[in-house]
């Protein structure tokens, strides 16, 4: 089966489902699978396109859908010459899907020649909610499945350690997060999605300000600080714009008992069955005391402390 997946969480299904050969085109962008490249994958965005025509996907023109924001620009001729059997995509659309029982929360099924087929996961749980449909579809049920059951036990196990700690220990409360994210491209800050807030939310985290506001010097005071560049694949790269934010803004790293830290920006947008990771991650870094023994320290190349800036230039 010759699979196109038009957007990160679908692809990454794909992957972990063990079918990454098939893939013959996907989404290339920065932090989208740092851990698992793709080169025999034909690559999709190139054309500065914000909106996508879900019927222009299917070569029959049998999908009634136009107009639905996916959140990636797409060259639809590419996809089109990848000749895919199935194109797998999600979409911001909640109007795309088609209820089709509990498991297929939003499954939606259209067109003959290509396939199409439209998730539109609204929650973290809607993310692993789809694998096991979309694994039927691709002739791999039982090994969707039980990713599929895998993940949601984690999921599940990682949020039953928040809730038992604030539960169980005395005086204790949810650490208080601030987000910034910096745009090389637009030279501004953007906002946090709402799944980054989401999965802020999962990993026991309080989000005062998802955002940093411009002309007010510094983002909302919080216990967690989480400051990285828009795209960057790993948290050792620094664009010039956030470390002059950084360098102008934070004498002191950790003073008054504030942590700031860089983060990579699709940390903060997960997708597909890399939220569960990602949820880890940000509550090894937002709340380890509620892993008790196992809060370790996230790896350095996710999330770094940010050290030294008091020699930073300022400018």
């Amino acid at each position: 089966m010759r699979i196109a997946t038009i957007t990160p969480g679908v692809r990454d299904t794909v992957i972990e489902l063990g079918l990454g050969d098939w893939v013959v085109c996907a989404p290339d962008k920065p932090g989208w699978h740092p851990a698992e490249a793709t080169p025999h994958a034909a690559i999709a965005p190139t054309a500065p396109v914000g909106l996508i025509d879900i019927s222009s996907l299917s070569r029959s023109g049998s999908a009634s859908q136009s107009g639905h924001i996916i959140g990636v620009t797409v060259d639809i001729g590419e996809v089109v010459r990848s000749n895919p059997d199935v194109i797998l995509v999600e979409t911001e659309c909640s109007g795309c899907g088609v209820q089709s029982g509990p498991q297929a929360h939003s499954l939606g099924i259209h067109g003959e020649d290509p396939q199409v087929v439209i998730v539109h996961p609204v929650g973290l749980e809607d993310e692993l909610a789809w694998i096991g449909p979309i694994g039927t579809i691709l002739g791999v049920t039982e090994r969707a499945i039980r990713l599929q059951t895998v993940r949601a036990a984690r999921l599940l196990a990682l949020r039953m350690h928040v809730a038992r700690y604030l539960t169980q220990t005395p005086g204790a409360r949810r650490p208080t997060v601030s987000v910034a994210i910096y745009d090389p491209d637009a030279e501004s800050w953007c906002p946090l999605s709402e799944r980054g807030t989401q999965l802020i939310n999962a990993a026991g985290g309080l989000l005062l300000a998802e955002t940093y506001a411009p002309g007010s010097g510094v983002i909302s005071p919080a216990d967690i600080n989480l400051v990285g560049t828009w795209g960057e694949a790993d948290a050792k790269s620094d664009h010039p714009g956030l470390r002059r934010f950084l360098a102008n803004n934070v004498s002191s790293p950790t003073a008054n008992g504030s942590t700031w830290s860089i983060a990579p920006d699709f940390l903060l947008n997960a997708r597909g069955p890399g939220i569960v990771a990602a949820v880890e991650t940000l509550l090894r870094a937002i709340f380890p005391a509620a892993l008790g023994a196992n809060g370790t320290p996230p790896p350095e190349h996710l999330i770094r402390r940010a050290t030294g800036l008091q020699d930073s230039p300022r400018s």
